[in-house]
């Protein structure tokens, strides 16, 4: 008889059984797994469960069950060592004062000295001064006595004592079982080498699944947008949780809350490190200050040994539903795919590009018969290009104000523009532009298309502009070079953006990897250039706005 060799090893991934090549990889193990590149992994080696003993008891009565710890003690051991004996005796008597289970044959010490016992003390005695006939007692109170064996408490009644009440004589003691704790001993570390070699029967955990909590709209909404690309920084590490705090820039609301158990995901909403995200690996109370995402359904040991500055698979249920930034043809395709129907408005087209997406939020789209997308021709979405090196603050001020930090399409609000002024303004948030340093101030001159914020160091601060002539004195939002932080460029054509404009009107915008070209002055010898901007009317009216 032939028997063939598969030379296959047997392993678990994430709760799977499944079979890969002798020695294979923890790349092999992960094909087809969900992962993000660069994740951590958990291993686990096979593991070694171990009985301990305990000295904890379980008394079975015809009346129910009654607990019973040992104090250590050498009448402890005797109990330990005749509790198979003891068990089946029968209450030989009993007082208001004591229960007396027995006898049975024992070699303890007898003594005529009386003792003190507390309530619920379990000793032995002994019938007529005789180890031949000892019995165990339990006291119903607080009392002295003469038993025959001094002292010889080996325990107490700590569980089930309104039993000992409803106990008769003749009633027997039916069963001790001894509990006894298993531990297990799991062998585990956190991998990231996809080279590294398995052994049979090792398990792997990929990824940390995560249940939302549709109580918590908005909160799930930033976990979210936090983990769309299929992963999440570990920035901190406790003995009590794994967080991300890779965006703390947040408005969040509360939200529910509840005691924080093993496994469950909340973000912080107020405080100290607004927008934080823990993922709990022990029990803590109710905070007002954290919102409740979710639990974690699967990884648990994966969230717990993952150490700071890696990185987490993170597989949400359910998944995001954002469809802004799509064509409306590709809107409806993803929403029928999650069981939504859509209801296109603005521009019906299949090639119009999706806007605006009511409800925006996931848990609160979920709820929904149907979702409205609102559609632009492509033209109308206007590319913009944001300096991250040179001006990070304002650039995260734009990203937020405008939307563009937790979707692909955001929104600017025209605040004030007229015929032949060299620039237009866009409404921003004086309390966030507040914390505006100056930063990426233009040099020789602010040029065509040029984005700027307004900082803290003038009146206007966070207002927000576009150049739409260059100037060597004025910035993008009328500023001058001190009070003007150049935040990135407008890619598109801004002849086209001011066609028809008004105050009031929407401008829609999404970021380009690429910066536009650098233009040269252009129409310095026109009303309204940059030097005549200096004393001009238009200029004064767009600063003061």
């Amino acid at each position: 008889m032939n028997i063939i060799q598969t030379d296959q090893m047997n392993i678990v991934v994430n709760g799977s059984a499944r079979s890969i090549r002798d020695e294979g990889t923890l790349a092999d193990a992960l094909e087809g797994q969900p992962y993000e590149k660069g994740c951590a992994v958990s291993v686990s080696r096979s593991a070694d469960v171990m009985r301990k003993e305990t000295n904890d008891f379980e008394l079975v009565t015809p009346h129910g069950l009654i607990g019973l710890r040992l104090n250590g003690s050498p009448f402890a051991a005797m109990f330990r060592e005749l509790s198979k004996e003891i068990a089946g005796r029968s209450i030989r008597w009993e007082t208001s004062k004591v229960l007396a289970f027995g006898s049975f044959q024992t070699g303890i010490e007898v003594s005529r000295e009386r003792s003190a016992y507390k309530r619920y003390d379990c000793f032995f005695s002994t019938g007529g001064f005789d180890p031949k006939t000892t019995y165990m007692m339990i006291a119903r109170t607080s009392h002295e006595g003469q038993y025959g064996a001094a002292g010889a408490v080996f325990g107490k009644i700590t569980t089930g004592r309104h039993v000992l009440d409803e106990l008769r004589e003749g009633e027997k003691l039916l069963e001790i079982r001894p509990l006894v704790e298993e531990l297990v001993e799991k062998r585990s570390f956190v991998a990231g080498d996809l080279g590294l070699k398995l052994e049979e029967g090792m398990q792997v955990e990929s990824f940390v699944g995560v249940s939302l909590d549709k109580r918590s709209p908005v909160s799930c909404e930033h976990f979210l947008v936090m983990t769309e690309k299929g992963s999440m920084d570990v920035t901190d590490k406790t003995a009590t949780y794994a967080a991300c705090s890779s965006n703390l820039d947040v408005s969040l609301i509360q939200e529910a809350s509840g005691i924080r158990e093993e496994g469950t995901v909340t973000v912080r909403h107020e405080g100290s490190g607004n927008g934080r995200i823990y993922l709990y690996e022990t029990r803590r109370q109710v905070s007002n200050a954290h919102n409740m995402v979710g639990h974690i359904t699967h990884g648990l040991e994966l969230a717990k040994l993952v150490p700071a500055t890696s990185r987490l698979t993170i597989v949400p249920d359910p998944r995001r539903i954002m469809v802004i930034g799509m064509t409306q043809a590709e809107g409806q395709k993803l929403l029928e795919s999650r069981g939504l129907k859509q209801r296109r408005s603005g521009t019906l087209s299949d090639e119009a590009l999706i806007v605006e997406q009511e409800p925006e939020l996931t848990m609160e789209a979920l709820q929904e018969a149907e979702i409205e997308t609102l559609g632009a021709e492509a033209e109308k979405v206007n590319l913009i290009h944001l300096t991250e090196d040179k001006a990070p603050q304002t650039r995260r001020y734009l990203r937020k104000l405008t939307g563009l930090d937790h979707k692909p399409v955001g929104t600017m609000k025209v605040h004030f523009t007229y015929p032949e002024m060299p620039l237009v303004t866009f409404e921003g948030d004086p309390k966030d532009g507040a914390a505006l340093v100056p930063e990426n101030q233009f040099g020789e001159e602010a040029l065509r298309g040029d984005i700027g914020v307004t900082n803290m160091s003038r009146p206007n601060k966070g207002l927000i502009g576009i150049r739409l002539d260059a100037s060597d004195e004025f910035g993008p939002t009328g500023e001058e070079r001190y009070g003007t932080n150049i935040a990135g460029k407008f890619v598109s054509d801004v002849a086209a953006l001011m066609k028809d404009i008004n105050e009031g009107d929407i401008v829609y915008v999404r970021e380009s990897e690429e910066p536009a070209p650098r233009k040269a002055r252009a129409n310095s010898s026109k009303p309204g250039n940059g030097k005549k901007a200096k004393n001009g009317k238009g200029a004064k009216r767009g600063k003061a706005e």
